[in-house]
């Protein structure tokens, strides 16, 4: 009987040990989670999914908006160290949408666990998630921000309704009538989502090439109320009064208004184009 109560005792005493060690196990897992440190008073902070990494985001002006951002990314490991060599990958992504974009933005490393990410284009307002992985020495976690609303752009950008008809001819007059524009697509039909260039001829009200003009191309979607995804620019003059404009890029199908602003010798003036992308 001594026998048997002894042996109860152990089991006991062993069970009791195996607790205890567990205890230790999960209270060690809870002092070294609250070990990470918010380090920026304005920063957005996150702990990685797997707990591997605290993210904090520094947004320059405090807010995203439609277009081009800026943000600062600053990633501590789970003994608040910085963590320089990292392997960044910045995904903006509409959750509702159920899809991001494919402008990779650019990633510099500043030393000390500091990243700074420029051209972080958002094309819509809305709802978006900018998704942060990291990844060194084959491990890899993620952080996920959360933005329920991007405001508009302080563009051209507003809502209308889509015309009855849309008057797509690609050959107009500005609308103080100082050029007659035109321009040709390098892809036919333009496809949507298809990066590409388009060749733009000025010319006078008289017939006469202009030369040495600048233009700003601007392009909007009237019923949605944002731009597109780039900011086309003119790459190249060409002789008789053309000019080849790249980046040109429509991500939805739907109505366009593209505007182009032109400043040359003649004077400044505006012509407006509208499409229909399939």
């Amino acid at each position: 009987m001594k026998k048997v109560l002894l042996f109860v005792m152990f089991l006991i005493l062993v069970a009791g040990c195996v607790t205890t060690e567990e205890y230790r196990e999960e209270m060690g897992r809870t002092e070294h989670a609250h070990k990470f440190t918010k380090h920026y008073e304005k920063s957005l902070f996150l702990i990685s999914k797997q707990g591997l990494y605290s993210v904090e985001m520094v947004v320059k002006d405090e807010r995203l908006k439609v277009g081009k951002n800026r943000v600062s990314i600053i990633v501590h490991d789970r003994n608040d160290r910085d963590v320089p060599g990292a392997s960044l990958l910045i995904q903006p992504w509409m959750p509702e949408m159920g899809h991001g974009i494919d402008i990779e933005p650019a990633i510099e490393e500043k030393g000390g666990g500091l990243y700074e990410i420029s051209n972080l284009v958002l094309t819509m307002p809305g709802h978006w998630e900018i998704r942060v992985q990291i990844s060194k020495d084959g491990v890899t976690d993620i952080a996920v921000f959360d933005f329920p609303q991007v405001g508009k752009p302080m563009m051209m950008h507003h809502q209308m309704r889509r015309p009855e008809k849309i008057d797509t001819t690609t050959v107009r007059q500005s609308e103080k009538g100082i050029y007659k524009v035109s321009y040709v697509p390098e892809i036919v039909p333009i496809r949507v989502n298809t990066l590409h260039a388009w060749t733009v001829e000025i010319r006078t009200r008289d017939g006469l090439p202009v030369t040495g003009a600048q233009i700003q191309v601007e392009g909007d979607m009237p019923e949605h109320g944002h731009g597109m995804p780039t900011e086309p620019q003119v790459v190249q003059e060409l002789p008789g009064g053309k000019y080849i404009v790249d980046g040109m890029k429509f991500q939805m199908p739907g109505w366009w208004v593209i505007k182009m602003h032109i400043n040359s010798p003649e004077g400044k003036d505006t012509v407006v184009f509208q499409l229909d992308i399939k």
